[in-house]
């Protein structure tokens, strides 16, 4: 089945009613001329896998864990900053796979941009809210920690050349819930009983997965198919959002469900409602599973690096 993407903008009404028009036209301007961040113009990339960026207890099985990420930048690239795309796979806090996201990040760093993929700890099940609560602060715990890591890095080494001040993050599924609880939910945030125990288990706000005095500031969320509960802590002066939702996704709501679970339709109307930016791209007949397939889903990179390329504060250089 052949998919098409509508853009959406303010209401759930327009969103129901199948409103404006597809993102054909912006596609056709970005192949016109060629520029860093929202089109290919490196030919090719360099992989380097298994970085080992911290170590944790897993209560999975009792036993630490190595968390690793794998980095894609531009090969060839001479540039002394790049922007940092952090992306976390999908699999219900419960699998992942060690290629999960991988084309995501070659064709960004074809673009001029590093990516980072990373590993999180996963959890046997989320079948209670403490359970839940639990795999997903093991899973923000350990994001934290590899940006971190990447900005510890970036103060020695400096091996990637990041733009501190140009920082993404991302993911499918559990891997985009993970990322908006990293960066929305703050200490002004009240949260359910049930979350704040497995908070203060799993460090606090600051995780405790490592390098926890380093601090950063991220320019901007993706969320493929994602959602999140606790939809209160989205508020004023946070970073900017893209979503990119299927309209018949049956395991992550577009809107919200009886659970609570809130997804990108009312996260975009919280969002705006907060002045944030925010974006909304909704795959009309797309499921679960085509944001996160590129092949299924030929516009959702493009839409990724035009709103970043649209949302970095000044160009890095």
């Amino acid at each position: 089945m052949k998919r098409s993407l509508t853009t959406l903008s303010l209401t759930l009404a327009a969103l129901c009613a199948g409103l404006l028009g597809s993102s054909a036209s912006q596609a056709q301007e970005d192949r016109a001329a060629p520029r860093r961040y929202l089109n290919t113009v490196f030919p090719d990339y360099v992989r380097h896998g298994d970085i080992l960026f911290a170590e944790n207890l897993n209560n999975l099985d009792g036993k630490v864990e190595k968390l690793t990420l794998r980095v894609f930048e531009p090969k060839g690239d001479t540039a002394a900053k790049r922007p940092l795309v952090v992306l976390t796979p999908g699999g219900g806090f419960v699998q992942t796979g060690a290629t999960w996201m991988d084309d995501f990040g070659e064709e960004l760093a074809r673009a001029g941009y590093v990516v980072a993929i990373n590993r999180y700890r996963l959890s046997r099940d989320i079948n209670s809210p403490e359970k839940f609560y639990d795999a997903l602060f093991k899973a923000t715990s350990d994001q934290k920690a590899a940006i971190r890591f990447l900005l510890k890095d970036a103060a020695g080494p400096n091996r990637f050349r990041i733009d501190a001040d140009n920082i993404f993050i991302g993911g499918h599924s559990a891997g985009s819930i993970t990322p908006m609880y990293t960066a929305y939910l703050d200490a002004r945030n009240k949260l359910p009983d049930a979350a704040v125990a497995s908070l203060q288990k799993n460090g606090g706000l600051d995780g405790n997965s490592g390098n926890e005095t380093i601090k950063f500031k991220l320019r901007g969320v993706i969320n493929l198919s994602g959602a999140v509960f606790d939809i209160d802590m989205l508020d004023a002066g946070e970073p900017a959002l893209l979503h990119i939702h299927g309209d018949k996704d049956d395991v992550v709501p577009l809107g919200s469900n009886a659970a609570g679970l809130h997804g990108s339709a009312t996260l975009h109307t919280r969002a705006q409602s907060k002045g944030l930016k925010s974006q909304l791209e909704v795959i009309a007949g797309g499921d679960h599973i085509d944001p996160a397939d590129p092949k299924r889903c030929p516009e959702c990179i493009p839409l990724m690096k035009r709103f970043m390329f649209t949302t970095m504060q000044q160009p890095a250089k």
